[in-house]
């Protein structure tokens, strides 16, 4: 049975280095214009059309140009939040305002352990955890019926079959190419994030030694507690300069 209006808090992973983007002592690559807006705001604005109300950043490194950034009375006006202390409950969320939720999780702290640390600032049953520099345009409302339909009981990732960015070469015994495949899709998706998890799940698997992609969710997956979500629109992960570049290109709406 699929149950209607239920609450989530979203946790956006946003504490990492980037120095592949930039240098330490540069802004956040979160905090970076993709064309008319804010890679941040777009992830936001993107998850309140679907739904979402409550954010939560567990920060650490850069921490101190996020702080500015949400404290900003200039930046609540323009972007249309405003940041709550404690944890939150539904009557919060009858604002049209985005609710912001902040700590220090510190810098060298693995992100299941933010994850965890998360679970102060909210009252709700029901996590998103997305990371914050990928782009993607995903159909919430198909994965919210998935998690619904298992119970809650169940985590939902979402999953893109990404192309190669190079021609493959078939080669027979003797070196010859026998047939040349430009940029053909990898053979298995790849995992995109954007999490759908219980509260529960979370509190019985944690183990802060873990790391979530290759401790938590693998220890998952071998209890049949992970189900996938194929998308099948936009994706874009920015790492980098270039494939900012790239998003900007193909994003020009954004």
């Amino acid at each position: 049975m699929i149950k209607k209006n239920i609450n989530f808090s979203t946790i956006i992973l946003v504490g990492g280095q980037g120095s592949r983007f930039s240098k330490l002592n540069d802004p956040p690559k979160h905090l970076t214009k993709l064309n008319k807006n804010l890679i941040l705001n777009i992830i936001i604005n993107k998850l309140k059309y679907s739904g979402f109300k409550h954010f939560i950043f567990p920060l650490g490194h850069k921490k101190e140009y996020f702080i500015r950034f949400f404290e900003s009375k200039k930046n609540q006006k323009k972007f249309k939040f405003k940041t709550m202390k404690g944890n939150i409950s539904s009557k919060d969320l009858n604002s049209n305002l985005s609710i912001i939720s902040y700590f220090d999780a510190g810098k060298s702290t693995k992100k299941i352990s933010r994850i965890y640390k998360s679970l102060k600032f909210t009252k709700f049953e029901n996590l998103l955890v997305v990371y914050g520099d990928d782009l993607a345009n995903l159909n919430f409302k198909r994965i919210k019926k998935i998690y619904s339909f298992h119970d809650r009981k169940k985590v939902v990732v979402s999953v893109f079959k990404k192309n190669s960015q190079y021609g493959h070469l078939k080669i027979n015994k003797k070196n010859e190419v026998v047939k040349f495949i430009e940029k053909p899709p990898h053979p298995l998706p790849v995992n995109i994030g954007f999490y759908l998890i219980n509260t529960q799940i979370l509190k019985k698997f944690y183990n802060k030694n873990f790391e979530l992609e290759t401790h938590f969710l693998p220890n998952l997956a071998k209890k049949n507690l992970l189900i996938s979500h194929e998308h099948k629109g936009y994706f874009y992960s920015i790492n980098d300069k270039k494939e900012l570049l790239t998003a900007k290109k193909n994003l020009k709406n954004l």
